[in-house]
């Protein structure tokens, strides 16, 4: 099995400020620095820090050479990573106390795919195949369909949520990563409660995993049904969470078929991920994370 991800990366210019800012508020900035990060380089380190050996396709500007070579420092194949005439994604985010965060996202190089890219990118994969996918690059859906055809594995990060969302056929996905409000707006608007029933029904065959933050996480499917408490820790920074969430469970999921195991793992690795500052840099090895299997 080869395992590609497609998808985001950035420059996260991380700002920590003693509040939030809100709508005609201005905020001092106590520090600020410059790390590297994007929901596709971030789950790709997250997945190769856990053990899986991966290549990486996407789109940086001429500013992204800290960014290729990051990813190629962690083990990530990045022959597929495309330079364009666009500045690379860039990140604003603004890190208040306990690490709450809110975030600015310009897409820059991430939304330059072509159809012609994305046939030649999945020309050399196929059946069983796994793809990773975030909905930070532009064709999503395209990628989908045409990597659905060619019979590849399919798992989604639906975050951010947009239109584009809902031009995607969730019949079509192995394995799908939400929060509540990701899952509610999937089924258009539904009260987070319903959304369960709803994917059971429609979509039995359909790996779920939502987040609920502080109040852990859920896993449904084909395989039943699980919880798993959040780990405490100390959260500095929550920027990468999620992220190195989603690469910890799908490497753990494909290793032993067991998501309450997964999600324990998971679960490990982002309490240590949240404990440090920064995105990528942050996510721990899979030494750092206790395992029963």
């Amino acid at each position: 099995m080869r395992i590609l991800v497609f998808g985001s990366l950035n420059l996260d210019h991380v700002y920590r400020v003693p509040c939030v800012v809100k709508v005609g508020e201005t905020v001092p900035v106590t520090d600020y620095t410059v790390k590297l990060g994007g929901k596709g380089m971030n789950q790709a380190t997250a997945l190769s820090r856990a053990g899986l050996q991966l290549d990486f396709a996407g789109s940086v500007g001429e500013d992204g050479g800290r960014l290729r070579e990051f990813l190629r420092g962690v083990g990530v194949d990045v022959t597929r990573l495309t330079t364009v005439p666009r500045p690379s994604g860039q990140a604003h985010i603004q890190v208040g106390p306990g690490g709450a965060n809110a975030i600015l996202l310009y897409a820059g190089a991430n939304r330059t795919l072509t159809p012609e890219r994305v046939e030649g990118t999945l020309a050399d994969y196929g059946e069983g195949d796994l793809l990773v996918l975030q909905n930070e690059v532009n064709l999503l859906s395209e990628i989908i369909d045409r990597a659905y055809e060619k019979g590849m594995r399919i798992v989604l990060n639906s975050s951010p949520v947009t239109e584009e969302l809902f031009s995607i056929d969730p019949a079509k996905l192995f394995l799908v990563f939400v929060n509540e409000t990701e899952a509610a707006a999937f089924c258009r608007g539904e009260a987070a409660e319903t959304v369960k029933a709803r994917y059971r029904a429609l979509y039995p065959d359909l790996n779920v995993v939502v987040t609920l933050g502080a109040d852990g996480s859920l896993y449904f499917g084909p395989k039943g049904e699980c919880r798993q408490a959040a780990y405490p820790a100390e959260a500095v920074d929550t920027t990468c969470a999620g992220d190195t969430f989603t690469g910890y469970f799908t490497e753990a999921f494909l290793r032993t078929g067991d998501p309450a195991y997964a999600l324990a793992r998971a679960s490990a690795a982002s309490a240590v991920a949240v404990s440090r500052v920064g995105a990528a840099e942050t996510i721990p090895a899979a030494e750092e994370i206790r395992s029963e299997k």
